[in-house]
């Protein structure tokens, strides 16, 4: 059977008019009943960030650096400082941050959230005198997910099998909670990117780590032999016809090239924290992401070897102990092992066999 075009909306096509009344009036409920979930089975996992220090979280507002915010403030009892960029009325991300920031609080631990843009030099600067006046220590993690899922001119437009699942509205990620929410199976363009797509995207994703490291060094916050600084990676595979054919992967290699600068001339601990295709907002976005998320979870499954988002964010921990000196700490080895079984999971996918293949991911609770 072949796929039919279909047009990939955003958040799955969520009205954006009704989102407004929606998370004014369930955004607070809904954001404290997920952090309660995620942290009656969080456990330490011996950060070892020493007094006078906190970390740095840039970007990842409805994603993984969430998780580990959660992961850092109530299980390791580490304060968190995060700046990320989202619309008071029309994401769910603010309503996070204060959940977090009110049970921290409670909890006795410091957490301070700044909804402003991250690359901005302003934010920049008034960020680094707050952190001047209370740590003596930055642990720097970049977590900005804002690229043109696109492809470079010289590859061309192309089309790629992907599902059309309707999104939670509230939390405003994909829902694969039931069937009824997977519409269909088909395939989606993918354009090519402008040069004002790829330099805003070099700007978020590629150079963005350098001006806070530099800032930060510069206020004797980075600190040599202690100090981490690290980014959320995705290991691509250049075959890949979106993200390893357009601007998502020239970003990465800038941001690649950025972190071995930062310690070569700053002398901290640097890695790339490298993650599997996960279900946050940002995967809905990409061509062929969500087919991804999903097939590559349904294998792993499969196997016993599925981590979430909160198991992920744990496994994260070792890289913030001072002897940790690894390149990257790949926390991707399972979808690494499941990406040929993925590709021959997709080969032939149509609506007649879609069940069987996502027989186990759709309805799967905690994903």
């Amino acid at each position: 059977m072949a796929l039919e075009l279909f047009t990939k909306l955003p958040l799955g096509g969520v009205d954006r008019r009704s989102l407004v009344p929606l998370l004014a009036s369930q955004g607070p409920t809904v954001a404290r009943d997920d952090l309660a979930r995620s942290r009656a089975s969080l456990a330490p996992r011996g950060a070892g960030i020493a007094d006078g220090a906190c970390v740095l979280l840039l970007g990842g507002s409805n994603g993984i650096l969430r998780a580990l915010a959660i992961q850092l403030l109530f299980a390791e009892r580490v304060p968190v400082f995060a700046v990320h960029y989202d619309s008071e009325k029309l994401q769910i991300g603010t309503h996070h941050a204060r959940a977090i920031t009110d049970a921290a609080a409670e909890a006795g631990v410091d957490a301070t959230f700044v909804n402003n843009d991250a690359t901005a030099p302003a934010t920049i600067a008034a960020v680094v005198e707050q952190l001047k006046s209370k740590y003596r220590c930055v642990h720097l993690i970049n977590g900005i997910a804002a690229g043109a899922p696109k492809r470079y001119a010289e590859v061309g437009p192309t089309q790629v099998p992907d599902l059309d699942v309707a999104f939670d509205s509230v939390r405003q990620t994909p829902d694969f909670s039931a069937w009824d929410n997977v519409r269909k199976v088909g395939l989606v363009q993918v354009e090519v990117a402008t040069e004002q797509d790829i330099e805003r995207t070099n700007k978020f994703m590629g150079r963005s780590t350098d001006p806070w490291a530099d800032a930060l060094a510069s206020a004797g916050l980075l600190v040599a032999g202690e100090s981490l600084v690290a980014f959320a990676d995705y290991e691509f595979e250049p075959t890949d016809p979106v993200y390893g054919m357009g601007p998502l992967s020239g970003a990465k290699v800038l941001q690649r090239e950025s972190l071995a600068r930062i310690g070569r001339e700053h002398r901290v601990r640097t890695t790339r924290l490298c993650y599997p295709p996960m279900n946050t907002t940002a995967i809905g976005a990409i061509p062929g992401g969500l087919l991804k998320f999903a097939g590559s979870a349904e294998l792993m499954l499969r196997n016993g070897t599925y981590a979430n988002l909160s198991q992920l964010a744990a496994a994260s921990i070792p890289a913030f102990r001072t002897d940790f000196r690894d390149e990257a700490l790949y926390l991707d080895g399972p979808y690494k092992a499941v990406r040929r079984a993925f590709d021959e999971l997709v080969a032939d996918v149509d609506a007649d066999n879609l069940r069987d293949k996502l027989r186990t991911v759709v309805g799967h609770a905690g994903l």
